[in-house]
């Protein structure tokens, strides 16, 4: 667990206390407190106390619980040649794409017009409608944060979990009110179906809110105060 350690770690006590949030940790979030209820979440009350896997086989675990093509993901390679941060990519990209079979063609436009105005890529939009998941996943580092920002906040929104707005940076406010409280619920229905225990609920957030973290650590996507810049 010590690469999902280092991302808790880089992060600000604002975002620890959000993943807290996310993954129900009701023990704070200091960065060990969070490894050891990301264990507690995999393996159960007893089972953590043996269990001592990585963070990209947790990635790895959450990716299988969602169904993402590994034979497309992979490629040419081996999974020993992945970076959980491929995994990560390749889980928030097939979750995008369960998001929008919920939705009628109607709405997945508005909801691809709306992430449009946070690029300026013409092709950002038709690659959200039409894009493979391995193709969206190919994203630049700001793509990929619209998408686990979308994403998160379907996902936390259907359970009922009210996030800060800086978890929304990046991308057009709108996005997180596009179709109201019932529309965020029917918008992550089928993903909530597939994951039908809570400690996948909550290890699945916490693989999307560690792609929003490392792209946000990572100077590629807006600060809060440009963002508000940019909408007035």
């Amino acid at each position: 667990m010590r690469e999902f350690y280092k991302i808790v770690r880089s992060a600000t006590k604002e975002q620890r206390q959000t993943l807290a949030k996310l993954t129900d940790s009701k023990f704070g979030d200091a960065p060990d407190t969070l490894c050891n209820h990301i264990r507690y979440l995999r393996a159960g009350s007893i089972g953590q106390l043996f269990w001592n896997d990585s963070w990209k086989q947790v990635v790895t675990d959450v990716a299988d619980q969602v169904g993402i093509d590994w034979t497309e993901t992979l490629g040419d390679r081996r999974w020993h040649d992945l970076e959980a941060r491929e995994i990560e990519t390749a889980v928030v990209a097939k979750l995008f794409q369960k998001m929008l079979e919920q939705l009628s063609p109607e709405q997945q436009q508005k909801l691809a017009m709306e992430m449009q105005k946070g690029k300026d890529d013409p092709d950002f939009e038709p690659l959200l409608l039409a894009g493979s998941v391995m193709t969206i996943a190919k994203m630049s580092g700001f793509g990929v944060y619209l998408l686990a920002s979308t994403v998160l906040g379907s996902l936390s929104q259907a359970l009922g979990i009210m996030l800060p707005f800086t978890i929304y940076l990046g991308m057009s406010q709108t996005i997180a009110l596009l179709l109201g409280p019932v529309g965020w619920a029917a918008l992550a229905g089928g993903i909530l179906f597939s994951i039908n225990q809570p400690s996948w609920h909550r290890l699945t957030l916490a693989v999307v809110y560690a792609s929003v973290l490392r792209y946000s650590a990572s100077g590629k996507v807006k600060t809060a105060s440009a963002f508000r810049a940019d909408r007035m």
